[in-house]
């Protein structure tokens, strides 16, 4: 039975433990991690085998889209995000 690995939490400039926090990408594209409760009463962010985190894009001005199926989502290394500021 394969059991999964638990990550870290982090990212390089600090912890994913916000689910409002806006991240910067090096292309500066920003973004918010996704984060599941996996059947528990906590929540932690989604990531892939890899490790990577999947986030989701920001429309310009950190507007989050409107309608589920408007992000724009991908696979990122954590060590690619920097924290710049936290959802209205």
């Amino acid at each position: 039975m394969n059991s999964r690995q638990e990550l870290p939490s982090s990212v390089r400039h600090g912890p994913l433990g916000s689910v409002g926090t806006i991240y910067e990408l090096p292309c500066g594209r920003r973004c918010v991690v996704t984060f599941s409760n996996h059947g528990a009463d906590v929540l932690t962010p989604i990531r892939n085998e890899s490790g990577e985190l999947w986030i989701g894009h920001l429309l310009d001005d950190d507007v989050e889209p409107s309608h589920f199926d408007d992000w724009e989502r991908h696979w990122v290394a954590a060590e690619l995000l920097r924290p710049v500021g936290e959802l209205n």
